[in-house]
């Protein structure tokens, strides 16, 4: 059975059209599950004003998801399929809490649950206010290949550079969201980046495992980087996070992903891409 899902997302300001991901609904005509952030700190600071409604938003989500329904006041006894009920309130709605366009997945819907979550929800643990975040690790691959691809193509660089929801890469069991994917016709390689500056948590560090070892097993010579930024100086207080960035970073290494520190991703960038030819 096809497994469908939507990232919910905040908006506070529809107009300038910014946007931050605050949970993800997972269904198919049996089963209906939802997962929120657990700390709402990032949203507070994102919103700068009280996000109580977003939290009880989100509670009745979680109620209303336990009785088979989509969303508070969801409808099940009409004649359209939950997909249809839900891509109606995704084109619908115009307030501050929005639904992306559904979109499938021939997955079993407790991996499809896993890995959207893994993948749009950034849920890390903070250590320090002035540490950097896996939002912060994506923007830093982002700008580096991307600025690559300017330096090498100019204004053709638009049409290489893909991110966000184009940035798929099939592995041999299924398709995983990256950072970033250079491709035109053919995928020239990806990037994905993650923080080691907080506490980032285990099932985001796993599910990353589980990408890279599936596109590698579909081709194991597809060029696939993991950008790093590495804890910060180590002392009493930071030895276990060294110790989890040693082991991950080993881990990504020997399935076959190239490790990155941010300074080295335009290096890495030019020589996959020179040795491909894409001039």
């Amino acid at each position: 059975m096809a497994s469908r899902y939507s990232v919910i997302q905040y908006v506070p300001n529809p107009i300038a059209d910014e946007r931050i991901n605050i949970g993800v609904i997972v269904f198919n005509e049996e089963i209906v599950k939802v997962h929120f952030l657990h700390s709402w700190e990032r949203i507070n600071s994102f919103a700068g004003e009280d996000t109580k409604f977003l939290r009880d938003f989100a509670k009745r989500m979680g109620e209303a998801s336990k009785n088979g329904l989509l969303f508070p006041n969801d409808n099940p006894s009409s004649e359209q399929s939950r997909v249809e009920r839900l891509r109606k309130v995704s084109r619908g709605w115009i307030n501050s809490i929005q639904f992306t366009e559904p979109r499938g997945s021939l997955e079993n819907i407790d991996n499809v649950f896993e890995d959207t979550i893994n993948t749009y929800l950034v849920d890390e643990i903070p250590t320090h206010q002035n540490m950097r975040d896996r939002q912060a690790a994506k923007r830093v691959v982002a700008s580096s290949v991307r600025a690559v691809l300017k330096d090498r193509l100019g204004n053709r660089a638009s049409e290489f550079f893909k991110k966000d929801a184009d940035a798929i890469v099939k592995g041999s069991r299924s398709s995983h969201n990256f950072d970033v994917l250079v491709a035109n016709g053919r995928p020239y390689l990806a990037a994905h980046g993650i923080s080691f500056e907080i506490r980032t948590h285990k099932e985001t560090l796993d599910a990353l495992s589980w990408w890279i070892e599936d596109v590698k097993q579909r081709d194991p010579d597809f060029p696939l980087a993991v950008v790093t930024l590495p804890p910060k100086l180590k002392d009493s207080g930071n030895c276990q996070l060294h110790d989890t960035y040693e082991h991950t970073i080993e881990t990504y290494a020997n399935l076959g992903a190239s490790v990155l520190l941010e300074e080295e991703v335009p290096a890495w960038t030019n020589q996959v891409l020179t040795k491909a030819n894409l001039v």
